[in-house]
C-alpha cells in the first residue's frame, strides 16, 4: 500500500532510500542553487529595515498607531499562530524549491559491489597471424581455449568482447550475462579476417572513449606479430596505450605465440604474390612495452592454467572503481521529496494569507487588493519573478565560458595554447628519454610538432630499435632544422639509423652531407668521417659478393622479378615442359633437361607459350613479350630476323 502510494505520487526512489539500513546520507549534484536562500534572507533584511524606519521616526505616542496592524493580529493565540507560521512556511517554500534545483542524491545500494567492479573487455587478434600452429593446436584456437576458461575464472565482473582484425569490432560491450559472452564467444572461430598483420591501435582508441571502461580492464590476446610495431603503426599503437593510460584503463597482454611460423589457410602455407611464405614472427617485448605504458603487466603464453592464473592475479590487483556521482544510472535522485515540500508549503502559505475565508472572498482577494491589504497574486509574481531572475542570474554566471567563445575564436590565444602545449610534450619526452622510458618519450614528442619533437621521437624510435620510423622522423628534422648546428645533429643520427636499417648507400650519403654543412662542427665531422668509412668498408665488401648485395638483388628483382638464379626460373621450367620435358624430369640426365646448344627463341616455342595463354581467362596476348623479355637468355627477336625484317618495336 505505501509502495503503491509512493509510485502515484513520484516518490519511488524516495522510499527506497529511507528503506535501506544503515541510512546513506545524500549529495547535492548542482550546490549552487543553494544561492536562492539569498532571496527570502534579502527579504526579511528588507522588512525588519522598513520596521525599524517607523520606529526610528515614528513618537511614541504614534509607534501604537504606526504598528497597529500588528498588535491587532497579536491579540489572540489564532492571530500569534497565524504570525509566525506564514514565515515559516515563506522560508520552507524557498529552502524546499532551493534544494529541489540543487537535485539530492544518493548511490544505489542494489549490486554495488559488482558494479564498482572493474569492466574486463577481451580484445582478441582475428587476423591471419592467428592461424600460425606454432602452439597447440594453433593460435586462434589457443586463445578460444583460454577465453573459455577465463569466462569461468572471472564471472564476478562483467565481460565483454572485441575483436581486431584491422578495424575495431565490438561483438559485446561489458555485461554480466554469461550466457551473452559464451555466445559470442562461439562466433569468433567464423570471423576470420585475411589480414595478415594486427592493427589494435584502433580498438584501443575506441576501448578509451568508452564510459563504461573508465576504471577497466583489456586482456589483450594478440599474435604479437613483429610486423605490426614497425614505422609508423608502431608509432600510432604506443598513442593509443597512452590514451588507454589517460583513461584510467589497465592493458594486460598475452602473446599467443610460440616460435613463430607460416601463415595457414585450410591447412597449407599462405604466399604471397611472389610465391614467398609468409610467416608471422612474434614480438613478446613489443607487446610487454604497449602494456607497462598503461600500468599493466603482459606475458607470452605457457600452459592455459598458467595463463588463466597470470590474467587473474593481474585483474585482482586493479582496484575497484570509486562510484562516479555523476552516473544517472548509479545514482538515485531525491529531488521528488523536496519539490512535494514545495508546492505543500505554497498552498499552506495561500490558506494562511486568506484566512481560511470563503472562496469568492479568495477570489476577490486574489485578483484585487482591498484598501489595507495588497493581493495574494502580488506577492506570488513577486515570488516567481525572484526564482527565475535568480535562475537566470545563476545560469548566466555559470555557463561555460566556450559557449561565449565559440562565436569569435581567438587564434592568437589559440596558436600560444599550441605552442605552449608543443613545449610541455618536448619536456615530457626529454624526462623520459633521460629516464630510458623510449617508448613513453615517442608517444610524447609525436604529440608534438617542430623540430625538436621530430628529433626526440627519431631518437627515442632509434632507442628501441625502429629503425624504420627513426629514418622518417629524422628526415623531417633536418627538414625543420632552423640553425647549421641542428642540421648537422640531425643528419649525423639519420646516418645512423639508416645504417642500421640496411640503406647503406643512403647512409653514406647522410654522413656526405654532415660534412658539407658550415660552419662544421668538429665532434661531428670527426664522427662522420669514421661512420661513413665504415658504411663505405661494407658497400665494398657487398660489391665484391653480389648475390649478398642489396643493391645486386634489387637490380634483379627489377629485371627479372624474382631473387632466384633465372636458370632455375618457373618460366625455365616451363620452356622446358613445352619441349617435351616430363613432370618429373629432376631425376632425368643433364641431356635430357638442357639443350646442348645455347638457347633461342623461334616460332614454336612462341606458339607453345602462346597456346598456355589461351588457359587464362583474359588472356593477356600482350603480356607475352614483355614476359619473355625478362628472361637472361632471351634473343632480340622471336625469329630470327632475316636481311629485310625489321626489328620489333621496343627491343632492347
Amino acid at each position: 500500500m505505501l509502495s503503491s502510494t509512493a509510485n502515484i505520487f513520484g516518490l519511488h526512489d524516495v522510499l527506497v532510500w529511507l528503506s535501506q539500513r544503515p541510512l546513506v546520507m545524500p549529495h547535492l549534484a548542482e550546490p549552487l542553487w543553494l544561492g536562492l536562500l539569498l532571496v527570502p534572507l534579502a527579504l526579511f533584511i528588507w522588512r525588519w529595515r522598513a520596521r525599524q524606519k517607523i520606529l526610528n521616526y515614528a513618537d511614541e505616542s504614534l509607534q501604537h498607531w504606526a504598528m497597529q496592524r500588528a498588535s491587532q493580529a497579536s491579540t489572540t493565540w489564532a492571530g500569534r499562530l497565524r504570525g509566525r507560521l506564514i514565515p515559516s512556511f515563506w522560508l520552507l517554500f524557498w529552502f524546499s524549491l532551493a534544494l529541489t534545483l540543487a537535485g539530492p542524491q544518493v548511490m544505489k545500494a542494489k549490486n554495488e559491489q559488482l558494479a564498482t567492479r572493474p569492466p574486463v573487455l577481451f580484445v582478441v587478434d582475428d587476423t591471419a597471424a592467428m592461424s600460425v600452429a606454432d602452439v597447440s593446436p594453433n593460435r586462434q584456437s589457443r586463445a578460444t581455449a583460454l577465453l573459455e576458461l577465463l569466462g569461468q575464472a572471472l564471472n564476478t565482473h562483467r565481460l565483454g568482447l572485441m575483436i581486431d582484425n584491422g578495424e575495431a569490432g565490438l561483438l559485446l560491450p561489458p555485461t554480466g550475462d554469461a550466457n551473452l559472452f559464451a555466445f559470442y564467444l562461439k562466433q569468433l572461430a567464423h570471423l576470420a579476417h585475411p589480414l595478415a598483420v594486427p592493427h589494435p591501435d584502433r580498438a584501443f582508441d575506441w576501448i578509451a572513449q568508452m564510459p563504461d571502461m573508465r576504471g577497466g580492464v583489456v586482456v589483450w590476446l594478440t599474435s604479437g606479430d613483429a610486423n605490426s610495431f614497425q614505422g609508423a603503426l608502431g608509432s600510432r599503437e604506443l598513442a593509443a596505450a597512452q590514451a588507454l593510460n589517460k583513461a584510467d584503463v589497465r592493458l594486460i597482454a598475452v602473446t599467443v605465440a610460440g616460435a613463430g611460423g607460416p601463415l595457414l589457410k585450410d591447412g597449407l602455407p599462405l604466399k604471397n604474390t611472389q610465391d614467398q611464405v609468409i610467416t608471422s614472427q612474434p614480438a613478446p617485448q613489443r607487446v610487454a612495452e604497449l602494456a607497462k605504458l598503461t600500468g599493466g603487466a603482459a606475458t607470452q603464453t605457457h600452459t592455459l592454467p598458467q595463463d588463466v592464473a597470470f590474467i587473474r592475479q593481474a585483474v585482482s590487483a586493479v582496484p575497484n572503481r570509486a562510484p562516479d556521482k555523476n552516473s544517472a544510472k548509479a545514482q538515485r535522485s531525491l529531488h521528488e521529496l523536496p519539490l512535494m515540500l514545495a508546492w505543500l508549503s505554497l498552498l499552506a502559505l495561500a490558506a494562511l494569507s486568506l484566512g481560511l475565508k470563503p472562496l469568492n472572498g479568495f477570489v476577490a482577494r486574489l485578483l484585487r487588493p482591498n484598501k489595507t491589504k495588497p493581493p495574494i497574486a502580488a506577492f506570488l509574481l513577486v515570488a516567481i519573478h525572484g526564482a527565475l531572475m535568480s535562475a537566470l542570474v545563476a545560469g548566466l554566471s555559470f555557463a561555460p565560458s566556450g559557449a561565449w567563445a565559440a562565436d569569435k575564436p581567438n587564434h592568437t590565444a589559440a596558436t600560444f595554447m599550441s605552442r605552449s602545449a608543443d613545449d610541455a610534450e618536448v619536456a615530457a619526452g626529454n624526462r623520459a628519454l633521460k629516464a630510458g622510458s623510449y617508448a613513453q618519450a615517442q608517444v610524447a614528442f609525436s604529440a608534438a610538432k617542430g623540430y625538436a619533437a621530430r628529433f626526440g621521437a627519431g631518437l627515442a624510435a632509434f632507442r628501441r630499435a625502429d629503425y624504420a620510423f627513426a629514418v622518417d622522423q629524422l628526415q623531417m628534422a633536418v627538414t625543420l632544422a632552423h640553425t647549421p648546428t641542428q642540421k648537422a645533429q640531425a643528419a649525423f643520427n639519420l646516418g645512423d639509423a639508416l645504417t642500421l636499417a640496411g640503406r647503406y648507400a643512403e647512409a653514406r650519403d647522410a654522413f656526405t652531407y654532415v660534412l658539407s654543412i658550415k660552419p662544421p662542427d668538429e665532434t661531428l665531422t670527426a664522427a662522420a668521417l669514421t661512420n661513413r668509412g665504415i658504411v663505405q668498408k661494407m658497400l665494398q665488401s657487398f660489391a665484391k659478393n653480389g648475390k649478398n648485395s642489396t643493391r645486386f638483388q634489387g637490380h634483379q628483382a627489377a629485371k627479372y622479378g624474382y631473387f632466384k638464379d633465372p636458370e632455375k626460373s618457373r618460366m625455365d621450367k616451363e620452356i622446358q615442359k613445352s619441349q617435351g620435358a616430363s613432370a618429373g624430369s629432376s631425376q632425368a640426365s643433364t641431356t635430357a633437361t638442357q639443350p646442348t646448344t645455347p638457347f633461342a627463341l623461334n616460332a614454336a616455342t612462341e606458339s607453345s607459350a602462346r597456346s598456355k595463354l589461351t588457359l587464362i581467362h583474359d588472356a593477356p596476348a600482350p603480356l607475352l613479350d614483355g614476359l619473355l623479355r625478362q628472361q637472361p637468355y632471351h634473343l632480340p627477336t622471336l625469329t630470327a630476323p632475316g636481311k629485310n625484317q625489321a626489328m620489333p618495336a621496343g627491343a632492347p
